[in-house]
């Protein structure tokens, strides 16, 4: 993700990255929603079980020349031997060599259109990109991806304002962008952004990436 000594190159080859990471979690969900289909093996309505998945069938095997690694710990304290935080999935180049701390976070939560996964998709996730200082969640480039299953039949674009809502009433001391829709592609998949600037001057770009699981989740845990 580097090699240029140019900063706006080096801006432009990380968008250009960053880009392709998010089109191409897109079409692994995709992916994974159609073998649901077809091979009559839903998915189990638990969080860390639909990342493993996600990881393990289907974005571990990719073309970028990218790995995504399933729970990293963050922040190490010397002092009492424990970590920060654990990310869901980290995504990783050959920069990482280089400089551990040079990678995407993806940070994922399950969804049903209701008041309690809605704040927990804030205060559990979007959070830990921005408060306390220093965050759970580093972001070393400055941008990073919530990913939200959608368990239940809801109506997405309705359901993201009620986050909009919930994040500016619970992030009391963050300036918030506003969520702004840059892509449904009338399949179950839509891609916001979102700006936050805190107190401590950490200006952080979320991706918010829903996708709609609702027709292949098992009725049990």
């Amino acid at each position: 993700m580097g090699g240029f000594k140019n900063k706006s190159n080096n801006a432009d080859v990380r968008q250009n990255i960053f880009s392709k990471i998010v089109l191409y979690i897109s079409k692994c969900c995709k992916t994974m929603r159609e073998d649901c289909r077809e091979t009559g093996e839903p998915l189990y309505n638990h969080e860390n079980r639909i990342s493993a998945r996600l990881v393990e069938r289907y974005l571990d095997m990719n073309y970028l020349k990218l790995r995504f690694i399933l729970e990293k710990p963050t922040h190490y304290n010397a002092a009492t031997d424990t970590h920060a935080g654990r990310t869901d999935i980290t995504v990783v180049s050959s920069d990482w060599f280089k400089n551990r701390d040079a990678y995407y976070t993806i940070e994922s939560k399950r969804l049903d259109g209701k008041p309690n996964l809605n704040r927990e998709y804030v205060s559990e996730g979007i959070s830990r990109f921005i408060t306390p200082f220093p965050p759970k969640y580093p972001s070393y480039y400055g941008k990073n991806i919530m990913l939200g299953y959608v368990v239940q039949t809801i109506d997405i674009s309705e359901n993201a304002r009620r986050i909009d809502k919930f994040q500016r009433e619970l992030l009391v001391e963050v300036r918030i962008g506003g969520m702004r829709l840059v892509c449904d592609d009338g399949e179950g998949f839509s891609h916001y952004q979102c700006m936050y600037e805190a107190n401590n001057n950490l200006n952080v770009e979320l991706a918010h990436l829903f996708y709609d699981f609702s027709d292949v989740m098992r009725s049990e845990q």
